[in-house]
């Protein structure tokens, strides 16, 4: 008994199912930004490969058959729509690869203008053919000698291998240019796709072949070749979206994960002022939480301008190094104590908050843009992680600077 995976439902549903909620989800970006080529393209090509994968199992084949009450219409439609699939492939390569330019027209005119040729191509020869026994499975090689039906199966066979070859051969020499990670992983996946696809049509040629010289080879065609057609569709479908999703989902995490590193800092300002916003909340998005959260640390910051100190914090990063500390560890720390003292001085009588004589007020202080972003995650990371170090050398700072309360 032959291992049979494409008869099964689950075999098209899996992937159709995955192909449809991409596109779904495609749409209200699609809707914002129409004029996109490359939305457009990643937009078809999801939008085709989903009404394909909810065409082939054989049920619905024959139900497309029994409605139009034309034996085989599933054939030319199903054929059409790969057919179309591997032009849109082409268009969001082209378009993905190349910057807007009179030549990238031009290259996407041409590639749609040989795939209309093709599907045209398709529907003559299987009006001018005689395909009145219904085959589900095995269309290719039933009629692989009957007029019009052997050029019928051929252009589809001939027309997707040179769209694997042509795609395959760009993406090669685009892999060589390509220094974004993403893209990298998006470049391999499609061309092991199309490897596969490659495969698929070697496979249904071969069978075809083999009917012409009176051999039977069908079992190329119905079982070994449609595995590989759906696992090219679903990595086709993966590298797209993987090269278009992928940097956006990993600038979200960056956003996120940055937002949760600042968390101690901003817990330290909303002891000095509260954020005019919640800086946290499932609504809003990533970017917005962050520049929330950002913005309450900056108000925060800006309360405790003057009474920051550029030698506070110069004074404590030495000392941490002395004891070991690594620099960008005894800056953070160094940072940390400044902001606690600065604290301590705000909330003193305005008499007692005066700085000793060489700090703060004598021009050494930080504004809030005199610290990065990197520094006030460092900052934050100390907060955190040396709690009991930044309390000594608090301690010690306080007592330096007369604020025995403090110290």
């Amino acid at each position: 008994m032959r291992w049979d995976i494409s008869g099964t439902f689950a075999a098209y549903a899996v992937p159709g199912a995955l192909l449809a909620v991409a596109f779904v989800i495609k749409l209200p970006l699609l809707r914002r930004a129409w004029q996109d080529p490359i939305l457009r393209a990643t937009a078809l090509l999801l939008g085709i490969g989903a009404i394909v994968f909810a065409s082939l199992p054989p049920a619905n084949l024959h139900r497309l058959n029994q409605f139009t009450g034309i034996p085989n219409f599933a054939g030319v439609w199903v054929y059409s729509l790969l057919t179309a699939y591997c032009g849109a492939c082409l268009w969001l390569i082209i378009t993905w690869r190349e910057p807007p330019s009179p030549v990238r027209r031009r290259r996407t005119r041409l590639v749609w203008m040989a795939y209309t040729a093709i599907i045209a191509g398709l529907w003559t020869t299987f009006l001018l053919g005689d395909h009145h026994v219904e085959r589900l499975r095995d269309l290719d090689t039933y009629y692989a000698n009957t007029p019009w039906m052997r050029e019928f199966g051929m252009l589809y066979l001939v027309a997707h291998m040179v769209s694997a070859l042509v795609a395959a051969g760009m993406l090669w020499a685009w892999y060589k240019e390509v220094e974004d990670t993403w893209l990298r992983r998006a470049v391999i996946f499609l061309q092991v796709a199309y490897a596969l696809g490659f495969v698929f049509d070697v496979a249904k040629i071969a069978a075809i072949g083999a009917r012409w010289s009176g051999r039977d080879w069908d079992w190329l065609s119905t079982y070994v070749a449609p595995p590989f057609a759906m696992a090219e569709a679903l990595l086709v479908a993966t590298g797209f979206i993987a090269g278009q999703a992928g940097p956006v989902a990993e600038e979200r995490r960056r956003l996120v994960r940055t937002h949760r590193r600042l968390r101690p800092l901003w817990q330290t300002m909303l002891t000095v002022t509260a954020p005019a916003a919640p800086a946290t909340g499932r609504v809003s998005g990533a970017a917005l939480r962050l520049e929330l959260r950002r913005a309450a640390i900056n108000d925060g910051l800006l309360k405790l301008a003057p009474h920051l100190s550029a030698v506070r914090r110069e004074r404590v990063r030495t000392a941490a190094a002395a004891a070991g500390h690594p620099d960008a560890e005894a800056r953070g720390i160094a940072g940390a104590v400044d902001i606690l003292i600065a604290a301590d001085l705000l909330h003193l009588p305005a008499a007692e908050a005066e700085p000793p004589t060489g700090e703060g007020q004598s021009g050494h202080h930080a504004p809030a843009s005199g610290l990065s972003d990197s520094e006030l995650e460092s900052i934050a990371h100390a907060l955190r992680f040396h709690a009991p170090v930044i309390d000594r050398f608090r301690r010690q700072a306080a007592a330096m600077e007369g604020l025995t309360a403090h110290a």
